[in-house]
């Protein structure tokens, strides 16, 4: 039974609200031949919109075999119009493009049937509606008689229990109009048949019910004969779109239609060469910028510094530290090779200094004032001298005084570090920050772990979907907490709406950590979600401002994401004129070496660098927004297909998937242009200055790089354009074409 209690719609334009329906109570069984009349403008559609779950309502409540729907999300629309109502419409909403077995095969594709299965039963549902000699005949051919049979047959396919039809009859001549209601009267059964129209004359001999309405209201409900009432039965839905045929008809959609396939081509093959353009610029100059000796990667760019990798890509251990030190010619070893890279300030009004950590048993020089790190965050401060920063009275406030340090731009990402000692170098400029800190084994273990955090892309998988945390902001971001216990994850309350039964907890979620270094992830059970009240008592963080949104773990899970070692090494040799010996003891060692002394930085080209990628960045999200807009205008012409789609019950990612699928053959297909012509180009069987220029720095390894950045940028464009479709209902999407 579908049951409407006080339902009412209404539609907001431009500040101005207008009715659609107003307070209409019906109910509707199976069984019932239904006829809705009424004047134009006075709600029929509306009402039947709101029944087959095509539009929404405001007010009121709608039940569905006793369930309440005024809850229900567009996806339980959707669910509930594959589960129970097939629409026959008075503008048909057809596929134009597929013939009339492929309409017909579309809804069963929706239902999970099997091909074979399918073909059977799309001949007999053609058959029954009198298309067969048309069955291959695309539908944008057939006359409008015709095409109101497709839909009766795709209603049909759709073998739900209630058929609803808004003016069926309206746009055909007299003798097919009651054709039509004779063959909806012959399908009708004990189905719960629905039909609007403005001439209830035609339907007379099958209603067993009329429904008048006016001014969006229900003004008459008669009677007309009784029908064999019956209960709603429950449905399970049957199957859903399969990943094949996702496939099938993501393929189909690229090439139906001629000049979208074209426009589109054209397009992405202009974005295949603009993109390598602007890649190959790049690459050129980082050919140059190599051939030159320059580097902007590393801060601290001492000459006698070697920067080692294990071959295994494994972390480094104590072994390898008891096998380095044996090499005669190396002063010191740096295990924490990561850190020597992160710049540091340490700032308190007129003090501002930066620095580079460094564990204290790299320290060699002489205390000035204080003492050595003992435990915790205590720290030396080591620099070089002068009278502004380490005057006798400066030095002095600096002793035991607690400094904030952030790693990265992240606040949450706040240290704390006591200074206990103070030394000085007169020969520090060799680095490019003014000083060091030196700190105990642990405290650079801890902050080696926030260096990985920092620049580790961190995701958190609820129920299958993705969240990404991004720096600055609080939501999924992983924090350690002491009230979490090892192998638990407490999540906002939020994270309960990615579940059907809206419960998060009991679950399994995954958190994955990501860098150039490592990929992590640990799978951990949902114990319990906090909201704003009871955020510091679940969590032990004081501020839902700051970390409102965020999921919190065991600092033992915290460990085992973000405390993994090191991944890099570098050690300083004692004689510069020894380094080559050095480098290939390393080299027998096992280990990839990079020494810096090749690494000569030039203030010209460094500039021209801090210029040059912002650049390149700001024209490669120019290319990605005009190709976006472009192929979406493009799209656009199809939004009435998806709404198609939509309207029989394929769900919204079986739509992104097409859409992700159609973009992505035809990007296929630009970029094998693109490879023709640099193979005709590379063999001299023609002549392209452009695009010889575009190849003269590329390996085979740039053309996956560029080809990665296209499928990227394709992939985005076609995440936007169906998250835009989607915003809106089905109906209103169709209209809107």
């Amino acid at each position: 039974m579908i049951e409407l209690r006080n339902v009412s719609k209404y539609y907001h334009n431009k500040g101005n609200i207008a009715s659609g329906i107003s307070k209409v109570d019906l109910e509707l069984r199976p069984g019932e031949f239904v006829v809705i009349t009424g004047e134009s403008g006075s709600g029929k559609t509306t009402l039947l919109n709101v029944i087959s779950g095509l539009d929404t309502y405001e007010e009121g409540e709608m039940f569905i075999d006793g369930k309440e729907t005024s809850h229900f999300a567009a996806a339980d629309f959707e669910e509930y119009r594959k589960k129970y109502i097939s629409n026959i419409f008075q503008e048909f909403n057809l596929v134009s493009s597929y013939t009339v077995n492929q309409n017909v095969d579309l809804v069963l594709k929706a239902n999970g049937w099997k091909p074979e299965a399918a073909k059977a039963r799309v001949r007999e549902i053609v058959d029954r509606v009198g298309l067969s000699d048309f069955a291959n005949t695309k539908v944008s051919k057939l006359s409008g008689g015709q095409m109101q049979r497709v839909a009766i047959a795709r209603a049909l396919a759709q073998d739900t229990e209630i058929i609803v039809a808004d003016e069926p009859t309206g746009n055909l001549d007299s003798q097919s109009a009651a054709d039509i209601a004779g063959l909806l009267s012959e399908i009708s059964g004990d189905k719960l048949v629905i039909v609007v129209t403005h001439n209830f004359e035609q339907f007379r001999p099958y209603a067993t019910r009329c429904i008048r309405m006016h001014d969006g209201k229900v003004v008459e409900n008669l009677e007309i004969r009784p029908s064999a009432k019956k209960e709603l039965p429950e449905k399970t839905g049957g199957g859903t779109l399969s990943r094949g045929d996702v496939l099938r008809l993501g393929a189909r959609n690229t090439f139906n239609i001629g000049y979208k396939f074209i426009l589109l081509l054209i397009v992405f093959t202009f974005l295949v060469f603009a993109v390598t353009s602007q890649y190959t610029s790049f690459m050129n100059q980082k050919a140059e910028n190599s051939r030159l000796g320059y580097n902007n990667y590393f801060y601290n760019y001492s000459e006698d510094r070697i920067v080692l990798k294990k071959k295994d890509s494994t972390s480094f251990n104590d072994n390898d530290k008891l096998a380095l030190s044996s090499i005669g010619n190396i002063d010191t070893i740096s295990m924490n090779d990561i850190l020597l890279d992160s710049s540091l300030y340490i700032e308190d009004g007129s003090f501002s200094y930066e620095v580079f950590p460094r564990s204290i048993d790299e320290f060699k020089g002489k205390l000035y004032a204080g003492r050595m790190p003992e435990k915790g965050n205590e720290v030396l401060l080591f620099g070089q001298e002068d009278k502004y920063n380490f005057s006798p009275a400066k030095v002095k406030a600096l002793l035991d005084k607690t400094f904030t340090i952030y790693i990265g731009e992240d606040a949450a990402s706040a240290l704390k570090i006591k200074i206990v000692g103070v030394a000085f170098d007169r020969n520090t400029d060799v680095y490019k920050a003014a000083g060091s800190v030196y700190m105990t084994n642990e405290f650079c273990r801890e902050m080696v772990a926030g260096t990985y955090y920092y620049y580790s892309s961190i995701t958190t998988t609820i129920n299958g979907k993705v969240q990404e945390y991004i720096n600055g902001n609080p939501y999924y971001k992983v924090l350690p907490s002491s009230r979490v216990g090892k192998g638990k994850i407490l999540l906002p309350k939020e994270a309960d709406n990615f579940y059907k039964d809206e419960e998060a907890k009991g679950h399994t979620v995954k958190v994955r950590a990501e860098n150039m270094y490592y990929d992590k992830t640990v799978s951990l059970k949902v114990y319990d979600t906090y909201t704003e009240k009871s955020f510091s008592y679940k969590s032990n963080y004081r501020s839902f401002d700051k970390y409102g949104g965020a999921v919190f773990i065991s600092e033992r899970d915290y460990a085992r994401l973000f405390d993994k070692g090191n991944y890099q090494c570098s050690v300083f040799v004692k004689d510069l004129s020894e380094i080559d010996s050095t480098l290939e003891a390393l080299e027998n060692m096992g280990y990839i070496t990079l020494p810096l002394r090749d690494a000569k930085v030039t203030s010209n080209n460094d500039l021209a660098s801090i210029i040059q990628v912002p650049i390149i960045f700001l024209i490669m999200l120019g290319l990605f927004f005009v190709a976006y807009f472009v192929i979406r205008l493009i799209l656009r012409t199809r939004k009435g297909y998806f709404s198609i789609l939509r309207m029989i019950g394929i769900s919204k990612r079986s739509i992104a998937r097409m859409i992700d699928l159609e973009l992505f053959i035809v990007l296929n297909i630009a970029f094998a242009i693109f490879l023709l012509a640099v193979l005709l180009v590379s063999n001299h069987i023609i002549d392209i200055e452009y695009v010889s220029t575009l190849i003269k720095y590329m390996h085979g390894y740039d053309y996956v790089i560029l080809y990665a950045i296209l499928v990227v940028m394709s992939w985005l464009i076609s995440e936007i354009f169906a998250r835009g479709l989607f915003k809106r209902t089905a109906i209103r999407t169709y209209r809107e074409e």
